[in-house]
């Protein structure tokens, strides 16, 4: 008959369980080869704390194996032992090896992020700038080292919205458009980031690009193109470009006038409505066209211009009585009485 004591589980102590952790850890390595046996630990995804363990024995016996180093980071990083994975990846940030140190930054960088908006909910300001800065640093490496492939070009290009880090947002979007070349949206944000970093060029070349296959905004790229044009470039590069675009567009002879009339050169806006006004079968739109070049020319102090314009077509207009009563006014304006008594006399005969 068993007694009470008998039936009593056994227990084992602490310092039990670490000399049977010690002698299983030695069965273990003699048993097993040495890459099957890293390779094993490595790939542990269940019991972080023992592969941790595991891993700074197998470390004591071979302190240089970045392999080693680096599986221990990631395995201290999956355990939330943040500070022992961020100090081993402080070592091999130096590693000779590429993609050790492409690990070593990117995995950095993942914990430099956690610890931001942890430090974020806890309003820890201070603290939350400084990492801020960490983040920015880590990030610019690993563009500049390339640490990245074409498979989360898009992610990263995520993060470097996220750090309002406008230069290699743009470094980023750049390498997204060589295979996504007609994304509307990318293409815009490509325009606006251009221009923010003062690339003028490439922000013409995009929204020439934009004004193709954005159809539904193709005026918003249009009218973006003519400021754009207009503000950053010298005047005969601008005009240039405005009268090459002018022959093929009479939206861009309308912008050519602006650009001529914000410049203060009235003969050439009032010859560009004469172009224009020659183009025209209405009208009514012929008078409007006619009216503004005699208005830009005046507008010059171009006073002879201005009346000969009027003189070469007051009997086209005389007819219409908008006309005569403009013209008589312009007469007196500019001090030509003579033809103003004239015309008056034109006038009375068409109303006999």
């Amino acid at each position: 008959m068993h007694t009470a004591r008998n039936n009593k589980p056994y227990v084992a102590t602490y310092k039990e369980i670490i000399i049977g952790f010690i002698a299983f850890s030695i069965i273990f390595i003699l048993l097993y080869p040495k890459e099957m046996l890293q390779d094993q630990v490595i790939s542990e995804n269940a019991n972080y704390d023992l592969s941790i363990l595991y891993l700074q024995n197998m470390l004591q016996r071979d302190p240089k194996n970045e392999k080693l180093m680096l599986a221990l980071a990631t395995q201290s990083i999956k355990a939330n032992k943040k500070d022992l994975g961020y100090k081993i990846l402080q070592l091999l940030k130096n590693s000779k090896n590429r993609y050790t140190r492409r690990k070593a930054y990117t995995l950095s960088y993942k914990i430099a992020k956690q610890n931001y908006f942890y430090l974020k909910k806890r309003h820890a300001y201070r603290k939350l700038q400084q990492t801020y800065k960490e983040l920015w640093q880590i990030f610019n490496i690993i563009i500049k080292e390339h640490f990245y492939t074409k498979q989360n070009i898009k992610k990263l290009y995520t993060e470097a919205i996220f750090l309002h880090d406008y230069k290699n947002q743009y470094i980023l979007l750049h390498s997204i458009l060589k295979t996504e070349p007609k994304n509307k949206q990318y293409l815009q944000d490509a325009y606006y980031l251009a221009y923010k970093l003062k690339k003028y060029n490439d922000a013409l070349k995009y929204l020439n690009i934009l004004s193709k296959f954005d159809t539904e905004k193709k005026r918003k790229w249009d009218n973006e193109k003519y400021y754009l044009i207009t503000k950053i470039y010298s005047f005969s590069r601008a005009e240039r470009y405005l009268q090459k675009e002018a022959k093929q567009s009479m939206y861009w002879e309308q912008r050519l006038i602006d650009f001529y009339l914000y410049h203060k050169k009235y003969k050439k806006a009032s010859r560009i409505y004469m172009q224009l006004f020659k183009q025209s079968s209405n009208f009514l739109q012929k008078r409007k066209l006619w009216l503004h070049a005699i208005n830009s020319l005046r507008a010059g102090n171009y006073t002879k211009k201005a009346l000969k314009l009027a003189y070469t077509y007051e009997n086209y207009f005389l007819k219409d009585e908008k006309s005569r009563i403009y013209l008589l006014k312009l007469y007196i304006a500019l001090g030509d009485l003579q033809q103003a008594k004239d015309l008056s006399k034109k006038i009375l005969k068409l109303q006999r």
